[in-house]
């Protein structure tokens, strides 16, 4: 019986491994070729970006010998012509800012201030969140254009302004002042959009003040212009502010206050006393009346100075800024019982 003779096992040709390296190289190279050809201006990593993700996909996983440089110039002529097709008007989307007007915020929480109060909430409380504002003080920060929402300490700002400006100003030197400016923003215009205007908030006679000298725009906008839900929430915020101040003012009355010194007791015949010994001091209805006839006066002379200002307004002799400061003082001498002139 004879033996079969052993089969030979046949080998498989060996698969030569595919370098993807080279094969990636081979096309970036091309597509930044024909990138200075076309005189398109891409880095080198520019062109490896678009090599990546719209060249080389179709070609990934091939052995570089299998890639002709044809067809990389071709599907490049191909990707660059798409590319370049205009968008239709119906497939553009454009994103809707959602800004408060700042020709909406009223004249009087324009007043400048001064540099002290800055860090105060009640200065800024009264503005919108998504107010566009823009904080600039030379040498400390310039925000840019941003929502109110956004804006720094300024808590922060008003100790740098100190230890910058005010601890190092001669006794002759003018301490800062803030001022708030309404701006048209970059590249918009005066088209009474919300957020074509910025409140810019700078120190007076400053580089960006000087700079934007003409640009400022001046509103007529009074409290009772507000929103309805706007005014309600200004009503509360000045009920609180209220109500702080009482609440601070009877503070300082308490500490102000003397405290009775401690003396030895007296005895109990010399500690009572008669009623009748007590002297009775005499009402004066006198009294009464001239403090009635103070008060008018005062009043009467606060709507004579009012008017004057209005008046002065009205014939071109204040600029809006000037009237709302001037307003202030007014008003703030009035609460305080100081003298109005």
């Amino acid at each position: 019986m004879s033996k079969s003779k052993p089969t030979k096992k046949v080998s498989k040709p060996k698969t030569k491994k595919v370098n993807g390296r080279k094969s990636w190289l081979k096309v970036a190279k091309k597509v930044h070729e024909l990138n200075k050809k076309n005189k398109l201006g891409w880095t080198w990593s520019e062109s490896m970006r678009f090599a990546s993700q719209k060249i080389y996909p179709k070609y990934k996983g091939l052995p570089d010998n299998k890639i002709l440089v044809k067809d990389i110039e071709s599907q490049f002529k191909s990707e660059i012509a798409i590319s370049k097709q205009p968008i239709t008007k119906s497939s553009v989307t454009t994103p809707i800012e959602n800004c408060f007007s700042p020709l909406d915020v009223p004249a009087i929480d324009l007043t400048d201030r001064e540099w002290f109060v800055i860090g105060d909430s009640d200065v800024w409380e009264v503005f919108d969140p998504n107010l566009p504002m823009r904080f600039a003080f030379d040498g400390i920060i310039d925000t840019g254009i941003i929502k109110k929402s956004l804006m720094p300490n300024m808590t922060e700002i008003r100790d740098k302004i100190r230890s910058l400006y005010v601890e190092q100003a001669n006794k002759s030197d003018e301490l800062p002042t803030i001022i708030f400016k309404i701006l048209v923003q970059p590249n918009k215009s005066d088209d009474g959009k919300p957020c074509s205007y910025y409140v810019l908030v700078t120190f007076d006679k400053s580089s960006l003040d000087i700079e934007t000298d003409k640009d400022e725009i001046f509103t007529q906008t009074k409290l009772e212009d507000l929103p309805e839900d706007k005014r309600k929430q200004r009503m509360l915020l000045e009920e609180e502010k209220k109500k702080k101040k009482k609440e601070k003012e009877k503070k300082r009355k308490a500490e102000a206050r003397v405290k009775p010194k401690e003396v030895e007791p007296k005895s109990i015949t010399q500690a009572k006393t008669k009623a009748e010994d007590i002297p009775k001091i005499p009402a004066d209805k006198n009294i009464d009346l001239e403090i009635l006839r103070l008060q008018k006066e005062r009043q009467e002379s606060f709507e004579r100075t009012m008017n004057d200002l209005r008046q002065d307004f009205k014939d071109g002799l204040i600029t809006k800024r000037q009237f709302n400061q001037r307003q202030q003082q007014i008003i703030d001498k009035f609460e305080k019982g100081g003298k109005i002139y």
